[in-house]
């Protein structure tokens, strides 16, 4: 969905308010920002009473973030947004609504009906049942279940994240690929679903990591490459072997249940059109796909799917923390893919807990797509053709994800259980850091 000339101008001042935001937040615990975080400790004093973040929990920035939600919504809902287009063209909030009806009426919800015409939807077992749950709202419902999935996000980081949460989570809730995705387009908040598996599956996993994969590896039905940062992290659990069969096994039980139930159209549907899909992209693909450079043929999918598998298992065999490991492979994805849109960039969202300097490169990420997207693309190149700034760009993006690719990589392990912690300055109180230990710094340790 691009933005029709009138309507880019709100989105981008929204993305670029929230980046600047994002940005203070990011300067303000470092050596840098040290004028900005005494500003920042007289403003919550005033407001919470408290110099620090102590009193922020996560439902305050879940609550505000689903006001924000609402009045999108009701916006999108008021000005017919979500109906259809002049010519009986389907939305995608379209698409899921007769999905979860053909799933009630016993239909195929693979192949279904809407705004006159038939249409494929690609989105997997797990998206057919939440849209199952929203259709009786009609579109309503499935705006609200889809958001409610979005909203998750926050307590899902907040309880994975180490003792800087409040900041951490801060950082998360004010990113560009956040809260304009997830509020503007269903599809944005569809695949929110994707890094909400991620951080399920690690939550689980500090305890019982064969049952935190498996509900991992249902939740990745709705996209099936969410199975390959489930079995990357797997890698780094106490159960290594069983942890990953127990992923791959649910997630091809449900597979063959599809396929038993529809067939054909559900595998043509939801694999194998997926893996040839060359619509845009925001990264070196895009160029490509511009130019048309793009082979014809199954080689480019092949050497994708042995690249691909060939970074899983190095990861698997070599990451020993779960949350590297899921990051690691995912933007090891977002490179390899020619169909990285805006909406599909949120399934990197969490990098903002695994380290200080990861996050900037986030922020690099977000920054550029968003105005890639809503500007160079949106506008010049889909509406005025003109594509060089939108390939420029599309350049840009890609060094950054390789970027944080390779920092990804550096970053150190988490310091064993057993270890002694240094003591840190911590972000939450929003003093001067001075070395931050690798302990604060990784995340989550949910190796036992």
């Amino acid at each position: 969905m691009s933005y029709p000339v009138p309507n880019w101008l709100p989105a981008a001042l929204t993305i670029s308010v929230l980046a600047l935001v994002n940005f203070l937040l990011l300067v303000v615990v470092t050596e840098r920002g040290d004028r900005l975080r005494a500003r920042v400790r007289r403003m919550l004093r005033r407001v919470t009473g408290s110099p620090s973040l102590e009193k922020v929990e996560w439902w305050h920035i879940a609550a505000i973030a689903t006001v924000g939600m609402a009045i999108v919504l009701a916006y999108d809902f008021a000005t017919s947004e979500f109906a259809c287009g002049a010519a009986g063209q389907p939305t995608d909030i379209g698409g899921f609504l007769a999905q979860g009806q053909a799933l009630w009426s016993g239909g195929n919800p693979f192949v279904v009906t809407s705004c006159g015409g038939s249409i494929l939807e690609p989105d997997g077992f797990a998206a057919v049942l939440i849209n199952a749950i929203g259709a009786p709202g009609g579109l309503v419902g499935i705006a609200v279940v889809w958001s409610l999935v979005a909203l998750a996000l926050i307590p899902a980081a907040w309880y994975v994240a180490g003792s800087d949460r409040r900041y951490v989570i801060l950082v998360l809730a004010t990113s560009p690929l956040y809260f304009p995705l997830v509020s503007s387009q269903i599809d944005g908040a569809s695949n929110a679903l994707v890094p909400l598996a991620v951080l399920l599956t690690l939550l689980l996993a500090r305890t019982r990591p064969v049952a935190g994969t498996s509900v991992g590896g249902f939740l990745a039905t709705q996209r099936f490459p969410t199975l390959f940062p489930l079995v990357g992290l797997s890698g780094a659990l106490r159960s290594r072997w069983t942890s990953a069969a127990a992923a791959i096994a649910v997630f091809g039980g449900f597979t063959a249940v599809s396929y038993h139930l529809w067939g054909l159209p559900f595998l043509n549907t939801v694999f194998l059109n997926q893996l040839g899909r060359r619509s845009f992209s925001l990264n070196l693909w895009g160029v490509f796909l511009l130019q048309g450079w793009l082979p014809s043929g199954l080689g480019l999918e092949v050497a994708q799917a042995v690249v691909t598998l060939v970074l899983v298992l190095v990861v698997f065999f070599t990451v020993r923390s779960p949350f590297r490991a899921a990051m690691i492979t995912l933007v090891g994805v977002a490179l390899l893919d020619q169909f990285l849109s805006f909406n599909i960039l949120i399934w990197i969202l969490p990098v903002v807990l695994v380290g200080a300097r990861p996050r900037w490169w986030l922020w690099g990420i977000a920054a550029v797509a968003a105005l890639n997207y809503n500007f160079t693309l949106g506008v010049l190149a889909w509406v005025n053709g003109l594509n060089w700034p939108a390939e420029v760009l599309d350049v840009v993006l890609t060094i950054l994800l390789l970027g944080l690719f390779i920092e990804l990589w550096r970053t150190p392990d988490p310091t064993p259980p057993d270890a002694p912690v240094p003591v840190t300055a911590s972000a939450t109180t929003i003093n001067p850091p001075t070395e931050v230990a690798p302990a604060a710094t990784v995340g989550p340790d949910v190796t036992g």
